[in-house]
Parts: C-alpha cells; structure tokens; sequence
C-alpha cells in the first residue's frame, strides 16, 4: 500500500487507480480496499489521508498542514452524521406511534 500511494496532497491517487494497482476489486463500493485503508491507519500506524477536492484521491500525509485538514474533515463528517443521527432518534421519538427507541443522542465533546 505504502508504496503505490503518492507523498503530499499534490501526489493524491484516486480510489479506482490505487485500487486497481493493488488488485482489489473497483466496481460498487469497494468495501474491500477501504477495510485496507482503515487497517493501515488505525492497526499499522500508517499516515494516510483522502480527499475528494481535484486531485480526488489518497496519498501519504508529509506535512502537519495536511495532517489537520484531513483530521478537520473527518471532525465535519463526525458532527453531520451525529446530527443526522439525533434527528432521526428525535423524529422517531416525536411520533407517539412509534415504539421505544433505547437509542440516545450522543454528546461528542
């Protein structure tokens, strides 16, 4: 993995190419290959990143500029989906109809 991506954001490889490189299947939502990606991150300590503005791709994070803006994006993901998240337990919640939900909000701090 480490060798097939590029250094800094400029070197960015889309998803399809890496994948393709690294003979994982690029048809649906390659599940697969981004298990690897997640793998390399969180179990071997790698510094990979992603982004989607052009070049859209993934590459080795070589700065701490680069480092920040990806942890930024992922912060911004994590906030939407919760927020997409507690409206849904609301709205569940909101209808008498509807069973009990054990689900909470979550308090990210």
């Amino acid at each position: 993995m480490l060798n097939a991506l590029g250094h800094g954001r400029p070197n960015a490889i889309n998803a399809h190419t890496l994948a393709q490189n690294l003979g994982y299947p690029t048809g649906g939502n390659q599940v697969e290959f981004l298990s690897l990606i997640k793998e390399c991150i969180e179990i071997d300590g790698d510094l990979i990143s992603a982004v989607t503005a052009q070049p859209a791709g993934f590459f080795l994070i070589g700065s701490v500029a680069e480092l920040e803006n990806y942890i930024d994006t992922l912060e911004s993901r994590t906030w939407s989906g919760n927020e997409r998240r507690t409206a849904l337990i609301n709205n569940w919640c909101g209808n008498p109809a509807n069973t009990t939900t054990t689900r909470q909000p979550l308090i990210i701090t």
